[in-house]
């Protein structure tokens, strides 16, 4: 019998040839079912109480999340602002990037806004150094000194703060942008090539 002795550099050869091959199949997979993880999360992200409060403006009365008025009024938005926008855009922008192809080993990243950065991207409108996107999870205070009325010193119109404390009452911290980062990376981790 005799041996067949095949060459290192043929097998490299044989080995990179692969990776060609598999990445161009493997990519449309991923992208496909990285897309369905996305729309996925958006939808979590539209469907979730806090953003369909949020929506509503002042006409999320009575409210989840504060004892009186909307959640609007008190985080004291303007009456035209739109501020889950901003944060939709960004969960948008996601995306999944193949980085090389080596032999049968395909690498890729996911990219999505971190919490940081979404943070950074929703200030209070009275508070620029403080997100009230991470205060919904965190928590808001103020909620004893805000008065659910019409005012025209309103900026949402839907409520203004006053000098004292008019009642007791404690904001609902909610578990939100954290939850669906932490359930859209859970099952990107689960991405299968």
């Amino acid at each position: 019998m005799s041996n067949v002795v095949v060459p290192a550099g043929a097998i490299d050869i044989v080995y990179q040839q692969t990776g060609k091959f598999l990445r161009k199949d493997i990519e449309s997979r991923l992208i496909k079912e990285f897309e369905v993880l996305k729309r996925e999360m958006l939808s979590d992200f539209d469907n979730h109480p806090v953003t369909r409060e949020l929506e509503q403006k002042t006409g999320a009365d009575p409210s989840s999340f504060v004892t009186v008025g909307s959640l609007f009024g008190f985080i004291g938005f303007e009456k035209n602002d739109e501020p889950i926008t901003i944060v939709r855009e960004m969960l948008k922008t996601s995306y999944i990037a193949f980085i090389r192809t080596k032999g049968a080993i395909v690498d890729f990243k996911v990219y999505y806004p971190s919490k940081e950065e979404l943070f950074d991207a929703t200030p209070l409108p009275y508070a620029t150094g403080r997100s009230w996107l991470k205060g919904i999870e965190t928590g808001l205070s103020g909620l004893g000194r805000y008065l659910n009325v019409e005012s025209d010193n309103s900026r949402s119109g839907g409520g203004i703060q006053g000098k004292g404390q008019v009642r007791s009452g404690k904001f609902k911290n909610t578990k939100y942008i954290s939850e669906i980062l932490n359930n859209f990376l859970i099952k990107v981790n689960k991405l299968k090539l």
